[in-house]
């Protein structure tokens, strides 16, 4: 089974929301709460982003994997995050830390890492890892589309009623409320 980390190496910019667009939602006029409608919309983005596997708002991060995936071959792996808007860098570490780059090797294609054509896959040594840069996300927040933004929105709501800055909260599993599944459910890649 294929190991997968991923990282973030630049954090975003700036939220997805404003403040004041979660303060208009929950229809709260006042400042006392500000604190924690900071925390619960970390809480809430890095929930929703977990699950959808999605950055909302453009940063770099970095996947390592221990091997290469067999599909890298073929017709491409799909990036654990996504969008991905480009390809940065994709290198060999070895167990001493030695990089190698092997970016030109490589090629995004429709969110999925692949080779390209005439390329070799690189030769994976023992202990050595491999990094691949990303920047990934929408843009800026305000590129975000609405139905994420409601969607985060509706987390933020959740929470602020059950008064816990943790996603978890709602259920044993994790689950996500109803309303804010759907909107995901909604955005699904249909595979054929």
């Amino acid at each position: 089974m294929q190991m997968t980390k991923l990282m973030v190496m630049t954090p975003p910019a700036e939220a997805p929301l404003s403040l004041d667009a979660i303060k208009a939602f929950l229809r709260i006029g006042h400042d006392a709460e500000d604190a924690l409608l900071a925390d619960l919309m970390q809480s809430a983005l890095t929930r929703l982003e977990q699950v959808a596997g999605l950055a909302l708002v453009v940063r770099s991060v970095r996947v390592t994997w221990a091997e290469w995936p067999n599909e890298v071959r073929g017709a491409g792996r799909r990036l654990p995050i996504a969008p991905v808007q480009q390809l940065d860098r994709v290198r060999l570490v070895d167990a001493s830390e030695a990089e190698t780059d092997h970016s030109d090797a490589f090629q995004l294609v429709c969110g999925r890492l692949c080779l390209r054509p005439w390329s070799r896959l690189p030769t994976l040594v023992a202990g050595a890892r491999i990094e691949i840069d990303v920047t990934a996300g929408f843009g800026a927040a305000t590129d975000v589309p609405e139905d994420l933004q409601e969607a985060l929105l509706r987390l933020i709501a959740a929470m602020y009623t059950a008064r816990v800055p943790n996603a978890f909260a709602f259920d044993h599993q994790g689950a996500l409320p109803r309303e804010v599944q759907a909107i995901l459910d909604a955005r699904k890649e249909v595979r054929l």
